[in-house]
């Protein structure tokens, strides 16, 4: 199976996760959120703050840019534009969605970073694919 076959079927696993989280209505999100906290303060201390959901929303966004952009051939600029238009339309379309969820609402700031957190991990591609170059030129040329 080729790479980008592979990669596309993870973005469609990836975006029905997606779906699937905002579709729980507000009691089920908060009591998750809740567990997966406490469960973060077990590993790293207790009195840890930081917000488990918008969190969440940053970097299942950030793996599904990242798979995203790893399921095209290439990924140049035109890629890369497509990838970040295509993140924050489904970013709107899964806020607007959970508008009709009871307990949940749109929310334009966690639209933002759902697509801040997609830019991220097309970032992170490009630089690792950049330094991987760097790395294979420089090796090739200190011989």
């Amino acid at each position: 199976m080729r790479r980008e076959k592979v990669f596309r079927i993870l973005s469609i696993f990836i975006m029905l996760s997606i779906f699937w989280f905002s579709h729980q209505d507000g009691k089920e999100s908060a009591r998750q959120s809740t567990y997966v906290k406490k469960q973060v303060n077990k590993v790293i201390g207790k009195g840890v703050t930081f917000n488990i959901r918008k969190n969440a929303h940053f970097f299942i966004y950030m793996v599904l840019g990242m798979s995203l952009l790893l399921s095209r051939e290439k990924a140049g600029k035109r890629e890369i534009l497509e990838v970040v238009g295509f993140v924050m339309l489904y970013a709107i379309s899964d806020e607007f969605h959970q508008s009709f969820i009871p307990g949940r609402g749109a929310s334009f700031i966690d639209a933002c970073i759902d697509t801040l957190g997609g830019i991220s991990g097309i970032l992170v591609i490009k630089m690792t694919t950049r330094t991987k170059n760097i790395y294979f030129y420089m090796k090739s040329i200190v011989k």
